[in-house]
């Protein structure tokens, strides 16, 4: 049977590694001419994700590609003297498993898992998708599959051709996401830092194995921004107009957007749909149910929802008709929790007023302070997020 996934990020690779696990034949099409090396922001996986990926036997290379940050020094937009914190305290009280890495490197490590028993077609991207299988390229000949996976994240392809437009699905939260590689100018070893202001948050950050340094925005508008996410002058005018001025260090990393050599901006959105499967075509990861970005534990869901449907479609002989059905209902409920708990974490994460500012600085502060089951026990009861993810379960197919 062979089944056609796009998107060579994230949810593709563990999705071919493990339909190839299950007998299938399995073939990737991504759009850039090689694995993406945009200089992505770090993405949190919990134990879920953890388990499936030690389960593919790459557990130790991401361990190893960690970024290792430990510490935390936060400055209150207007306070005179910052707050520190120990990061290593809070992941541990948040979850019982946590790896934070790059999105770069987590992506190289899943694609050196599954590239040797799946084709990969790159720079190339599908035009076309006919209801009996057949698949038209901006380069290849046409083909025929007998499944359709789209993985290619919030702004899906797939999605648009077999769906419809984007603004059909999307909710935005109000909130925005730029992330920017600049020099590590100051040398940062595990350590975060951020400046928290009402409406706006930045912070940046290294990891061990990097020799830069990336900057991450966060910020909120009363009205919705226009811009095409493929304007990249745009975004970056956006992003100096909402932050210039909060700071002096945070002016200098602003002046790095001239000078990067990977930038992203986007809104952070969610995806609300009925089903993600229609015919012989499938959504798997953000672009079927996209939480929120950097918000909303995204990585982790795209990784638990390519699991379950090689899963699904083993368990039933790779009949799609009750495939789908049975994993869109094993998704249904983390699909849920993880709106609701990207919403709560885009208000912790950007508070919207001096009293939240000082409430999020001081809440780490406070938690990496108090003994470790007592953060644990602080945390999970003042944050959705450690509940649902570590509440979450995966099968053994």
């Amino acid at each position: 049977m062979r089944i056609l996934i796009s998107g060579a990020s994230v949810a593709g690779p563990v999705l071919a590694y493990w339909l190839n696990r299950h007998g299938f034949s399995v073939t990737v099409v991504e759009r850039a001419p090689t694995l993406r090396k945009t200089g992505g922001h770090a993405v949190d996986l919990f134990s879920p994700a953890l388990h499936i990926t030690e389960k593919m036997g790459v557990l130790a290379r991401v361990e190893e590609r960690a970024t290792g940050t430990r510490r935390m020094t936060a400055y209150a937009e207007g306070a005179r003297r910052p707050v520190r914190a120990d990061l290593s305290k809070v992941f541990g009280a948040a979850s019982d498993r946590h790896v934070e890495i790059m999105r770069d490197d987590l992506s190289e490590i899943y694609y050196d898992a599954a590239r040797d028993d799946a084709e990969y077609l790159f720079g190339d991207s599908i035009t076309a998708i006919s209801p009996d299988g057949e698949v038209r390229f901006e380069r290849a000949a046409p083909r025929r599959f007998d499944l359709v996976v789209g993985a290619d994240g919030l702004h899906s392809n797939v999605r648009r051709l077999v769906f419809g437009e984007e603004s059909r699905f999307s909710t935005s939260t109000g909130a925005y996401l730029g992330v920017l590689t600049l020099p590590n100018v100051r040398g940062l070893d595990g350590e975060l830092v951020m400046h928290v202001g009402a409406g706006r948050t930045t912070g940046m950050y290294g990891a061990r194995h990097l020799d830069e340094a990336r900057a991450l925005f966060l910020f909120r508008s009363e009205r919705e921004l226009d811009y095409d996410h493929r304007d990249v002058p745009r975004q970056k005018e956006l992003l100096r107009a909402a932050f210039t001025g909060m700071h002096p260090e945070v002016d200098r990393w602003l002046e790095e957007l001239g000078r990067t050599p990977a930038f992203y901006f986007d809104s952070i959105t969610q995806l609300r749909m009925d089903t993600w499967s229609r015919g012989r075509v499938t959504l798997v990861g953000d672009a079927g149910y996209c939480p929120g970005p950097a918000v909303g534990g995204s990585t982790t869901l795209a990784i638990v929802g390519a699991y379950v449907l090689a899963g699904e479609l083993a368990r039933a002989g790779g009949d799609h008709e009750r495939a789908f059905p049975a994993y869109e209902r094993a998704m249904a409920g983390p699909v849920r929790g993880s709106r609701e708990v990207a919403l709560g974490a885009a208000r912790t994460v950007i508070p919207s007023s001096r009293l939240g500012v000082q409430g999020l600085v001081q809440g780490a502060r406070l938690v990496s302070a108090l003994p470790p089951a007592l953060g644990r026990a602080f945390l999970r009861l003042t944050t959705r997020s450690a509940r649902l993810y570590n509440a979450m379960t995966v099968e053994d197919y």
